[in-house]
């Protein structure tokens, strides 16, 4: 009786595996998913269970996970299943029906336009909601930039008008104590944004003065030495004189400026922090925003759609003309030839005789 051996796994195999465990973990970390409809009173599903249910139908149909978990992947993901896509793979033209519409709506990097217009939508609507966007806010993100540009001209009246307590229905104790601690978070963060904006500049400052202090002790040396041409009892003097050095100086802040000042600096500041929400630099998850379908923008997509049915139909539209013409100069050439032949031109000449 002979032992069946089981062949190790190729490295392929391997990786595929690995590639296919990588996504299932990815997903599961997604709570935006539904793995399993429950009841409200049964305990959230473990990210085991997620998994096992998730590889359940991974291994079942291909097609059935991607039409289920599909929009949830980003385009690292789609990829792994352009394997299945191959003849004889069951449902490989579906499944390559299907990757062909998620690819258009999966970002496939932070850059793209696809993830640009999805922040901006969603910033619009942020900035109605007023909340993220709000003054408070804002300055709890960035102290240190709003002090700079907004809170140092601020008067004692605006500063409680800015620092009251919106006061409703839903506002807790609990809600009142947060909102102490996180703007006391806030100034101790704009201290510790002063602390480090001041030892970068005296570190500056420093290598700046190391390199002019180097600069004078190379031409020191460089120097040759000149004799001295004073008598005896008579004192020499040199020509020495002492040059201010003229580095970067901290400026001194003024608060006595115009409205209209006022007014450019408060909205560099708010467009400061809406291009930081932009370019992903906020401490914010940016995931639900990049692969949400909903804030796309269906007006500005039928009008790229309508754009690009138009360009190829114009193609098409010159691709036609250019071919009638070409067909027009071909049958002109040909009826100049047959003109000029012998038989034709005496043909001619005897029709008008006659």
């Amino acid at each position: 009786m002979t032992m069946e051996v089981e062949e190790p796994p190729d490295d392929q195999t391997v990786e595929f595996d690995m590639q296919r465990d990588s996504l299932l973990n990815f997903l599961t970390l997604n709570d935006d998913i539904c793995f399993k409809n429950q009841q409200k009173w049964e305990p959230d599903l473990t990210t085991k269970e997620k998994y096992d249910i998730a590889l359940n139908v991974f291994r079942n149909s291909k097609l059935n996970f991607l039409m289920r978990f599909g929009k949830y992947l980003h385009q690292e993901h789609l990829a792994y299943f352009r394997r299945f896509t191959d003849h004889g793979e069951p449902d490989c033209a579906e499944i390559e029906l299907v990757l062909g519409e998620l690819s258009k709506s999966c970002p496939s990097n932070t850059n793209s336009t696809l993830v640009k217009n999805r922040r901006y939508e969603a910033m619009k609507q942020m900035i109605q909601d007023d909340q993220y966007f709000s003054e408070i806010e804002m300055m709890k993100r960035n102290p240190l930039l709003y002090e700079q540009l907004v809170g140092q001209y601020l008067t004692d009246d605006e500063i409680r008008e800015r620092d009251k307590y919106k006061m409703d229905e839903q506002v807790t104790f609990v809600k009142i104590l947060m909102e102490g601690i996180e703007r006391d978070n806030a100034e101790a963060y704009r201290k510790l944004q002063a602390e480090t904006e001041d030892s970068q500049m005296e570190e500056e400052d420093s290598d700046e003065e190391e390199a002019e202090d180097k600069d004078k002790e190379d031409r020191s040396n460089a120097a040759s030495p000149v004799p001295s041409c004073s008598k005896w009892g008579e004192f020499e003097v040199k020509d020495e004189y002492h040059v201010p050095r003229s580095g970067p100086k901290r400026p001194q802040h003024c608060t006595a400026i115009t409205a209209q000042e006022r007014l450019l600096l408060r909205q560099e500041f708010v467009s400061s922090m809406y291009q930081s929400f932009l370019d992903g630099k906020d401490d914010f998850n940016y995931e639900k925003i990049d692969n949400d379908p909903s804030f796309d923008n269906a007006d500005e997509l039928d009008h790229d759609a309508e754009d690009k049915y138009f360009a190829s139909e114009e193609a098409e539209e010159c691709d036609t003309k250019n071919e009638v013409e070409s067909s027009e100069d071909e049958f002109d050439i040909f009826m100049n030839h047959l003109n000029q032949h012998p038989s034709v031109s005496e043909l001619t000449s005897n029709m008008k005789r006659l």
